[in-house]
């Protein structure tokens, strides 16, 4: 099993590195031929994500603006807990109180108590996700459960209700 996950992970990094080639010829190949359809292509691709990426600039100062006045007119932290909630959804920032269905809690939260994550959870600090692309933004902490005491049931109870009377 070790070997096949170092197989696995080596045969990964080789294809990592053929793809970075792969770019770099491409960029020698656009540098050397500009003129070309493909440079044309990619030197817009370039321009768009350059406006892009200054829309999305102006678009986080304004946030932190709004966040500045916030805290200066707010009188508690409560008051700032509504607005909060709307600037992670406005970033597509989602909260997880518990592991996604199918997937391994401690892939979301950090072990606290050393017990190990499976079963029921009390989650301290929750698990933060970038909900486009799913990627793990802040781990959350968490520890196991406590498992509730065990309710007798009525039978359970009668029988140890017979056991405590006297003998005759």
């Amino acid at each position: 099993m070790f070997a096949s996950t170092n197989l696995l992970r080596e045969v990964l990094d080789r294809i990592k590195g053929l793809e970075r080639d792969n770019e770099l010829v491409r960029t020698v190949l656009m540098v050397k031929e500009p003129g070309t359809v493909h440079a044309a292509q990619s030197f817009e691709g370039l321009r768009k994500q350059i406006l892009a990426g200054a829309a999305e600039r102006r678009s986080h100062l304004a946030q932190l603006v709004a966040m500045s006045v916030a805290v200066a007119r707010a009188t508690s932290v409560d008051d700032l807990r509504p607005q909060v909630r709307e600037w992670m959804e406005q970033a597509g920032v989602g909260r997880l109180d518990e592991a996604p269905p199918g997937e391994p809690a401690r892939d979301f939260f950090e072990d606290v108590s050393g017990d190990g994550l499976d079963g029921r959870l009390d989650v301290l600090e929750p698990a933060y996700v970038d909900l486009q692309t799913g990627a793990l933004l802040r781990l959350g902490r968490a520890r196991r459960a406590s498992a509730p005491a065990p309710q007798p049931t009525p039978d359970a109870a009668g029988a140890a209700d017979d056991q405590k009377e006297e003998p005759r």
